[in-house]
């Protein structure tokens, strides 16, 4: 499954969220933050399975874009494929 992902840049390093999730989390690179993201996904993904919870749906990407204070972030997709899921070939 494919999440929209937003970094920003601190002077320690990226902040990275998952807005469709609320998830924050960091790391020193781009692509440590990416796969930082990626787990905290999965985690976050877990916790609403075993909780009987349903996974918040997607916004669309023109939300997130469109909202002022995203404004100065970059936006990437992850794609996270938890237990029992397959990558696409």
């Amino acid at each position: 499954m494919r999440y929209l992902i937003m970094l920003e840049q601190t002077e320690y390093g990226f902040a990275v969220q998952a807005p469709d999730l609320a998830i924050v989390t960091y790391a020193k690179g781009i692509e440590e933050a990416k796969l930082a993201a990626i787990e905290a996904i999965k985690i976050n993904l877990d916790a609403y399975k075993e909780t009987g919870q349903e996974v918040p749906e997607k916004q669309s990407v023109l939300t997130h874009l469109e909202n002022p204070e995203f404004v100065d972030l970059l936006f990437a997709y992850v794609d996270v494929y938890h237990t029992g899921e397959k990558a696409a070939a």
